[in-house]
């Protein structure tokens, strides 16, 4: 897959588990119920993508930008969430059981990510 996927690409239900991603360009992307299990996804840019319903479980989100994504219903049990931002995003619903973050992670005003299963290595 190339490095870079045109804004706003449609990528509804697509297997991309266990590729690897990294520094992709996938803002605005719609990646509703896309499948990204243990996906390398670092650096990754999906500000204002759709990841309603997203399998990203055991994906390397590290220092991804997250920020404004719909990521209702997704799963990102065992993600690696350090140094990421999900400031501005929905996170309804989202399934988090043993994903891991640090200190750089960003989260929405009020969210407790360890009331979804996170857990801090620091």
């Amino acid at each position: 897959m190339s490095d870079q996927v045109n804004v706003g690409a449609s990528l509804v239900g697509a297997d991309l588990s266990e590729c690897n991603l990294q520094g992709a360009y996938l803002n605005g992307a719609n990646m509703l119920s896309a499948k990204l299990e243990n996906t390398i996804l670092v650096g990754v840019n999906f500000t204002g993508a759709n990841l309603c319903k997203a399998n990203m479980s055991g994906a390397d989100l590290r220092n991804a930008n997250l920020s404004n994504t719909n990521l209702y219903e997704a799963n990102l049990g065992g993600a690696n969430l350090r140094g990421a931002s999900l400031v501005g995003s929905n996170l309804g619903k989202i399934s988090m059981q043993g994903a891991t973050y640090d200190e750089s992670t960003k989260w929405p005003l009020n969210f407790d990510p360890e009331d979804c299963g996170a857990k801090s290595d620091g």
